[in-house]
């Protein structure tokens, strides 16, 4: 493990990646729509050899494997071990052939010039040093090889986040504007450097396309508010405060959502980049 992704290695072991292996179904709810259009885009084939990025609890890892039956291999790497256990444990119960690492992605040894795509859904906004990460990833795919991977865009246009993050606000601590390119959900919202760190990295053509999506998916105020305090956007800023406040959050969050509340609940919309490009 990295010195510089220390944090990301306590944050996804400790309770939020305990949190996300324990919501998996949840999270695969949600983001189901985001999934089948990155494996469309994707369009991994029997016999390829595929490289999942940040795996998780290893929704799309299966997904792969299936669609690479029956020679083709899918490797998941993930620096979580709550996720990965439960990785593990769901390809063992299915019989599925992927096959798991627990790792970081910039320093893990591949096997040169061995993956036919590099695939990754929602796990490459976290990496301390974005160029040497998928440096390494490029190193481990066949030229011409295919990248495809989705991130999150502007907060502004991601409402699932942006509106209970605008209704906790005013409840916690001040903190100074954030540095855009940090490791964090947003990282990867501006295109330009999105293309700046595949090109230097030594990815060519990169092309970036809209994906809007809905989330929520017909949920009351009080589920919506749990998913968002409990794992979802405002897990990270809230975990060091105190039970009153994180009380008044809720009580906020809540009833924010409630104005969102249509005939059939609520639903907001996510807004991602789907990316792809070529080794």
């Amino acid at each position: 493990m990295s010195a510089a992704n220390g944090g990301q290695f306590a944050y996804w072991n400790g309770p939020m990646g305990q949190g996300w292996a324990a919501q998996r179904e949840k999270r695969d709810r949600d983001h189901a729509p985001l999934t089948k259009a990155l494996l469309e885009l994707s369009a991994p084939q029997p016999g390829e050899r595929v490289l999942d990025v940040g795996c998780g609890s290893g929704t799309t890892t299966l997904a792969l494997a299936e669609r690479v039956a029956p020679n083709g291999r899918v490797l998941g790497i993930d620096i979580s071990k709550p996720m990965l256990a439960v990785a593990r444990s769901r390809a063992a119960e299915t019989g599925s052939t992927a096959e798991f690492v627990d790792a970081d992605i910039t320093q893990y040894a591949f096997a040169p010039h061995s993956f036919d795509l590099g695939f990754s859904q929602l796990g490459v906004m976290f990496f301390p040093d974005p160029i040497c990460a998928f440096r390494n990833i490029h190193g481990a795919m066949k030229p011409h090889a295919r990248l495809v991977f989705c991130c999150w865009r502007h907060p502004f246009e991601h409402l699932w986040a942006f509106v209970p993050d605008s209704a906790a606000k005013p409840f916690l601590p001040p903190t100074p504007p954030a540095d855009p390119d940090a490791p964090g959900r947003y990282s990867f919202q501006n295109p330009d450097r999105v293309r700046s760190v595949l090109l230097q990295a030594g990815f060519v053509v990169p092309e970036l396309q809209k994906f809007n999506f809905m989330t929520f998916a017909g949920a009351t105020p009080e589920e919506a508010a749990s998913s968002a305090i409990d794992e979802g956007p405002l897990a990270r800023s809230l975990v060091e405060v105190d039970e009153a406040t994180r009380a008044k959050v809720r009580a906020a969050v809540t009833e924010r959502l409630a104005k969102e509340m249509g005939p059939d609940g609520i639903w907001l919309t996510s807004a991602a980049w789907l990316v792809q490009a070529r080794a």
